[in-house]
């Protein structure tokens, strides 16, 4: 997600700051977990696309990136060529309770620090478990709908001492066939095809009313299901991330202004700025966010007699499984886990 465009209310492009003259304000993106790295920062520019002098600058290249950890260590960054994304060494993971503060050096000279940001601990994972329900939705021609499918909860052992906060990623994967044979001409590939979906979304959670619960149920997310999906099992995959309450009111806002329909009970936009400060200007306004929290992912199956409709096993598809979108013929590592 390009922070950039934070203060937008559900829409995608990019967004024309109100800011009177100087447009060209510096969005700060990343993070350090405990995940496999490398870990990235990404380093943009809003834009007044009215202003054709700075309406193509958008990424900040051949910047100088670095992380300074509380245990004195200096981490450089390399640039991915001149994409404005700076990526750690391969060897570098985060750890639980250290502390990081980024250093940007930006081609003209001018420097950022971040916050120092503690690196926050993630509490025990027990499972994650499914229901089957439905839920209403606004679909593409503005008509409210209702489908079916599972809700997606993770059930965590909430400590008492401290308020907790996550944010939370998701993926699944179903397998399905279709007919390569009926085509003309016919083919001979392929019939046996698995969709992988990685959801471009994310939900953001808070224990305030199940602090100190030993079995905290949070519901992650909404997987819409149909029979068609049902060839075989469907693999499910969540990722849970620790933020601070700081990264926890950010990430809240962003959230809040991506999902909103726009409605009078909405909240309202701001703008978000970052934990980030020009060393030598202070009042320079900067955007995004830079944090640190532990990553644990959790996982299961949903296999067909969980799903009570119909199981429609065959999509009826004409032609090859990979003319679908986000199909593969190479069976994924877990699938038989």
């Amino acid at each position: 997600m390009a922070l950039g465009i934070l203060t937008l209310q559900g829409c995608v492009d990019p967004y024309d700051y109100p800011f009177v003259e100087k447009t060209n304000y510096l969005v700060v993106e990343g993070a350090i977990t405990t995940d496999v790295g490398p870990y990235v920062i990404t380093l943009t520019s809003t834009r007044n696309i009215k202003n054709e002098e700075n309406a193509f600058k958008l990424r900040m290249q051949n910047a100088r990136v670095a992380i300074t950890t509380s245990n004195n260590q200096t981490v450089r960054l390399a640039e991915n060529d001149t994409s404005g994304t700076y990526y750690t060494p391969l060897d570098f993971r985060g750890v639980v309770g250290e502390k990081y503060q980024l250093k940007i050096t930006l081609e003209d000279g001018r420097e950022y620090l971040s916050d120092s940001v503690e690196l926050v601990a993630l509490p025990e994972i027990d499972s994650i478990g499914i229901r089957y329900g439905s839920e209403r939705y606004v679909s593409e021609l503005n008509s409210s709908l209702e489908r079916t499918g599972f809700f997606i909860d993770a059930y965590v052992r909430d400590p008492i001492e401290s308020a907790n906060y996550y944010r939370a990623n998701w993926d699944y994967t179903y397998k399905i066939f279709t007919h390569p044979e009926r085509s003309v001409p016919p083919g001979i590939c392929c019939s046996d095809c698995w969709v992988e979906h990685e959801a471009p979304g994310f939900t953001i959670l808070d224990d305030e009313l199940s602090n100190g619960d030993n079995n905290a149920q949070y519901p992650i997310f909404f997987l819409p299901v149909t029979g068609k999906m049902f060839y075989d099992k469907i693999y499910v995959e969540a990722k849970l991330q620790a933020l601070s309450r700081d990264a926890y009111f950010f990430w809240k806002t962003v959230h809040n202004a991506a999902y909103s329909q726009g409605g009078i009970f909405d909240p309202t936009p701001i703008t978000l700025a970052a934990n980030v400060k020009n060393v030598n200007d202070s009042s320079e306004l900067v955007l995004g966010n830079f944090y640190a929290g532990e990553v644990r992912t959790i996982t299961r199956f949903i296999f067909p007699n969980e799903f009570p409709e119909r199981k429609d096993y065959d999509t009826g598809q004409i032609g090859s499984c990979l003319l679908l979108p986000n199909t593969t013929v190479v069976e994924p590592d877990y699938w038989n886990e």
